[in-house]
């Protein structure tokens, strides 16, 4: 046996020991941001909805006052958001399907991302959303997530009547997910 043929044998073992451990470093750190962010979502349940004021596209001024004494499901979303877009659908069902009692804001992230106007307007449009979309700033996503991860979504939140949000959804969501969350709280 040669040294050149001991060594090769060597070089690809170590490679392949340096890729693996570069997949599983990614991974664990994949693992950790997830559970941050879980746990900053976590953190806004069973707290109440914070003061706010915001504005929806449609120029009308929305603030914590109009959402009192009714259950509410903020449903946060924004552009370039492959999860929003597969979960858009589902999110235009509930809206029609929503008790009386129930108000739905769509929350978009876009301001606070710094995404331009035109893709915001061309989001909507693919949206079409009949329910106001609110355009959150920094202080509504810090009181929430955190503006820092304005990037994570879909995400909803359902609040209760009396003014506390009682769930945190992660991820994509269907009408059953939202309608389950709702039928708990009241």
């Amino acid at each position: 046996m040669t040294d050149a043929s001991t060594r090769m044998p060597r070089r690809t073992l170590f490679s392949g020991i340096a890729i693996a451990v570069l997949i599983g470093a990614y991974f664990v750190t994949k693992s950790m941001i997830r559970a941050h962010v879980d746990a900053l979502i976590k953190g806004a349940v069973d707290r109440p909805l914070p003061a706010f004021a915001l504005v929806d596209r449609d120029g009308r001024s929305w603030t914590l006052a109009d959402l009192t004494g009714r259950r509410v499901v903020l449903h946060f979303f924004r552009s370039r958001c492959g999860s929003c877009d597969v979960e858009a659908p589902a999110m235009r069902r509930l809206e029609q399907e929503l008790p009386q009692d129930v108000v739905m804001l769509h929350v978009m992230t876009d301001a606070v991302m710094d995404f331009a106007p035109e893709l915001t307007a061309a989001t909507l449009q693919h949206k079409r959303f009949t329910r106001p979309v609110l355009m959150a700033d920094a202080a509504f996503m810090d009181a929430f997530h955190t503006v820092k991860w304005s990037q994570v979504t879909p995400i909803t939140y359902v609040v209760d009547a009396a003014g506390v949000v009682r769930f945190g959804l992660r991820g994509g969501q269907d009408e059953s997910s939202v309608q389950r969350a709702l039928a708990a709280v009241r």
